[in-house]
């Protein structure tokens, strides 16, 4: 029998020494930064596994059991967020997205030229938050509350700057709710990708000058297998009463881990999780030992099953 289990992390983040992402899956953009900053970061991701070893292990959020949407509306309960897509395909562009531009994009190893646009749209609740990255969305931004527009100061623009012309054929699209200055800054963060494995998605020493304007910014990242979350804010977050109250709602088994859990060791996060479980409360850990012959992180640290315990 197959366990869903969520992971999350809450660490501190600097944007100096952004450390390592998945590894293989993606890295972060080279940026320039003079002083360090200690940014608020919780990450979060998802397995199925059928026993502690987890050496069978699907990776992602999307393995969880909670779809991507359910989580981050766990963490912002009907709170309107603004998705922001940078080199999504055309082909999948919202009927309603605004500030909308295509460009063509040439990638070593791809296609010679291929369209692609970048984009923005206002998202509340889990399947809107769902449509959006499936359309090419990979940052979520959250506006502090009560501001109508996270970003009210925009720069001027200059004699040299213009909007660009509407394509032909180009529908009518709602006026952009974020401000210019903030899409400015959106577009630092995401520009200058490397498609290449492992890609580099996100320009992490944009962060602190973003979190200036918003309360945080969610981060499409990426885990073995499948996506993950990383959600970024200058104050703590506090996330575990949400994700707890997210598990129990869908029965699933939630797993804090010491460091981001798509660098981490999963049959070790559960151990650990094992050595404090209430059984009395709780009930029977939900995760079943690992076969004979098959090694775990209990096993290799000189633990033994309760079971073998109590023969002897």
């Amino acid at each position: 029998m197959s366990t869903n289990a969520l992971g999350y992390c809450e660490d501190i983040f600097n944007p100096l020494e952004p450390g390592r992402l998945c590894r293989g899956r993606e890295r972060w953009i080279e940026s320039a930064l003079d002083e360090p900053h200690a940014l608020q970061r919780v990450v979060i991701s998802g397995a199925v596994f059928s026993d502690e070893s987890a050496n069978d292990a699907r990776r992602g959020l999307c393995f969880s059991g909670l779809s991507l949407g359910e989580v981050v509306s766990a963490l912002y309960p009907r709170r309107k967020l603004h998705a922001w897509a940078e080199e999504a395909a055309a082909s999948t562009l919202p009927d309603d997205a605004s500030a909308v531009e295509h460009f063509t994009v040439g990638r070593p190893g791809g296609a010679l030229r291929r369209w692609a646009c970048r984009w923005t749209k206002p998202v509340t609740g889990a399947a809107a938050v769902e449509a959006v990255v499936a359309a090419g969305a990979d940052v979520l931004v959250v506006p502090k509350k009560g501001a109508l527009d996270p970003d009210p100061i925009a720069p001027r623009l200059g004699d040299d700057d213009h909007e660009l012309p509407p394509m032909v054929d180009e529908p009518e699209r709602p006026p952009a709710q974020l401000g210019e200055g903030l899409r400015q800054r959106l577009y630092r963060l995401t520009a200058f990708r490397e498609g290449v494995q492992p890609g580099r998605r996100f320009q992490p020493g944009v962060l602190p000058e973003l979190l200036e304007h918003v309360e945080a910014i969610i981060l499409i990242h990426q885990d073995k297998h499948a996506p993950c979350l990383g959600v970024y804010s200058l104050a703590p977050t506090d996330p575990s009463a949400a994700l707890q109250a997210a598990c129990r709602k869908r029965g699933v088994l939630a797993v804090p881990f010491a460091i981001p859990p798509m660098l981490a060791r999963w049959d070790r996060a559960l151990w650990e999780l094992r050595q404090e479980w209430d059984a009395d409360t709780l009930g029977d850990f939900p995760v079943a030992f690992a076969p004979e012959g098959v090694h775990s992180w209990g096993r290799r640290h000189g633990r033994r099953r309760r079971s073998q315990g109590a023969e002897e």
